[in-house]
């Protein structure tokens, strides 16, 4: 045909403006298209050094999203944490164009590849000594995916963390003084969590992002502070810290799971009053996903085998698992979560007032416990 012949004529005489009037058409250069598809295929492969925090994951995500599907549709179908969280971040690209979403996660992907920078694997055989690096399993760096398990998919992200404060709360402290010699002030711990009971930079996520800076502060303190006090060894200093350290690490897992609950009812009371079909929610949902898990959690920091700051939050929460268990005793669901809110509503003292005051006197045991540990350490130099 004709314009076909117009075509291939035009084509290869202009090969370079035809391409420019194509790229104009689409939205986008197709040097631009090449460069977004090459880079996306390298994060997908890339492993970091340190583990990237969640929010900078979100963005990532929520760029590659805008570029490949344009905006996001109204509505989730999905419930869980993760899904919520992923579509939040995408929604909030929208009216975003294809063409600069694609540039905004190329400038996002070199940031983030300078900030973590590449893993580098161990050039030691001896295994005791490659497990003394800061540990990249970190609570900031489990973000559900939507392929994990159904269990993995149910549980809100914060409960998730949970065993990893445990695991980490555990830690001996000559295993904590190996830990802090091989670890940078960059690569410190605490620096790379956030909140995870509400979305990072909310007013809601203040407190939590306040008791992370605190024992950030404290642990770059252990890391930065050697030679700053004459004639004291860094490791008594340390000594003296590492159970104001087991502390926090409890105090958190205390906040995620009062958060939780509180959470949980408001979410339980918004669906009582306005129905499921406003609020996008589920009374069955809410219950098995935030209360059941958030009383599993309790029950499980009270087993033997948990360290002794955990034991003590599993015992200062005890009453929750007590008011959940008389909550199943109602019946329906929807007896069970009236039961629920009127119940935590009425003992509201002791969540918000009590526990606080509770955990500012472990904090204070811990500084006392820290002199002994501190002597310890020092009678042993």
């Amino acid at each position: 045909p004709p314009s076909l012949c117009t075509y291939l004529v035009f084509s290869e005489r202009y090969p370079s403006l035809l391409k420019t009037m194509v790229n104009t058409v689409n939205g986008g250069s197709g040097d631009s298209v090449a460069a977004f598809r090459q880079k996306a295929n390298f994060m997908k492969s890339w492993k970091p050094g340190s583990a990237p925090s969640n929010r900078d994951k979100l963005e990532l995500y929520a760029l590659h999203k805008q570029a490949i599907s344009g905006d996001a549709p109204d509505s989730l179908s999905t419930q869980s944490a993760a899904e919520r969280a992923k579509y939040q971040a995408w929604r909030n690209k929208s009216g975003l164009s294809q063409a600069e979403a694609m540039r905004l996660y190329l400038q996002e992907s070199d940031r983030q590849v300078r900030v973590y920078g590449h893993h580098q694997p161990a050039l030691t055989d001896n295994p005791q000594q490659a497990q003394q690096t800061t540990p990249l399993n970190t609570p900031a760096a489990a973000l559900e995916d939507s392929n994990n398990t159904d269990q993995e998919q149910q549980q809100p992200r914060g409960l998730a963390a949970i065993p990893l404060l445990c695991a980490a709360a555990s830690e001996s402290r000559q295993a904590y003084l190996r830990r802090l010699a091989n670890t940078r002030v960059e690569q410190a711990w605490w620096a790379r969590q956030e909140p995870l009971t509400a979305m990072p930079g909310s007013l809601f996520a203040l407190p939590e992002a306040l008791l992370i800076g605190f024992a950030a502060l404290v642990e770059r303190v252990s890391l930065t502070a050697e030679g700053f006090v004459p004639m004291i060894p860094i490791d008594v200093l340390r000594s003296f810290l590492w159970p104001t350290h087991n502390s926090l690490l409890s105090l958190w897992m205390a906040y995620i799971l009062i958060a939780t609950s509180w959470t949980a009812a408001i979410e339980l009371s918004q669906t009582i009053v306005w129905g499921s079909r406003r609020t996008g929610l589920s009374l069955d949902t809410v219950w098995k996903e935030q209360v059941v898990w958030c009383a599993q959690s309790v029950g499980t920091l009270t087993e033997p085998h948990q360290p002794l700051t955990a034991r003590l939050t599993g015992l200062f929460l005890w009453p929750y698992g007590l008011l959940v268990s008389l909550a199943n005793a109602m019946g329906p669901v929807l007896w069970k979560s009236v039961f629920y809110t009127a119940f935590l509503c009425m003992t509201w003292w002791f969540w918000l007032v009590v526990l606080p005051w509770l955990g500012m006197a472990l904090l204070c045991l811990s500084v006392l416990a820290g002199n002994c540990f501190a002597v310890i350490e020092l009678a042993g130099a």
